[in-house]
């Protein structure tokens, strides 16, 4: 079984540059920030395929962490309070670039920037370990569904590269009910295609 996962992976690797004549697809990865539960900074990893122009469909995941002490209880019989949470955000959507949206600033020193907005559907999964000097560990988990609406700009410094911040809506539902956060990012992504029109 591993051989013919080995054998198909390389094959794909090779049809890479072949297909992508046809197709732009897309490999990118940077920093992500979600609000609420005191706010959660990591990395954010994406695929994108682009089929025709100004149109593609992406997948995306998230892993962000948070690391914090409560600093109010450590003078009480609690003690020392900390709280660790991971989320995780794996979702699949289109994405719409309006490359003539801005045509008097689509251009800065010469690199071309394309404003798109995007949306989401997928998954999420909050773990939180909630750890009290005195009294001991509290753990709880949730995984379920999650939808985002966002956008952002594409500045495509050089012909297979782009860097792209976005800010997003994000809307979680762990417990049975629905969290709004908001989540801003920025990454590096590398393109089959040149993109440098």
């Amino acid at each position: 079984m591993k051989n013919i996962v080995y054998v198909s992976l390389l094959f794909f690797a090779f049809s890479l540059p072949v297909w992508g004549q046809e197709h732009d697809l897309e490999l990118g990865g940077g920093y992500q920030h979600a609000t609420e539960d005191q706010g959660l900074d990591g990395y954010n990893v994406s695929f994108g395929w682009n089929p025709i122009a100004n149109f593609g469909l992406f997948a995306s995941y998230d892993g962000l962490y948070d690391h914090s002490t409560v600093g109010t209880f450590a003078l009480t019989k609690i003690g020392q309070t900390s709280v660790h949470s991971h989320l995780q955000n794996l979702l699949f959507g289109p994405r719409i670039f309006l490359p003539g949206a801005f045509k008097k600033y689509s251009s800065l020193r010469g690199h071309v920037f394309v404003p798109f907005f995007e949306a989401g559907f997928g998954e999420s999964r909050l773990h939180t370990d909630l750890t009290q000097q005195n009294t001991g560990n509290v753990q709880s988990a949730d995984t379920a569904f999650t939808w985002m609406l966002g956008g952002g700009v594409d500045l495509r410094a050089y012909p297979h590269f782009t860097v792209r911040p976005n800010i997003d809506f994000l809307r979680t539902h762990f417990a049975d009910q629905g969290q709004s956060r908001l989540r801003f990012g920025i990454s590096v992504l590398w393109s089959l295609q040149s993109r440098s029109h």
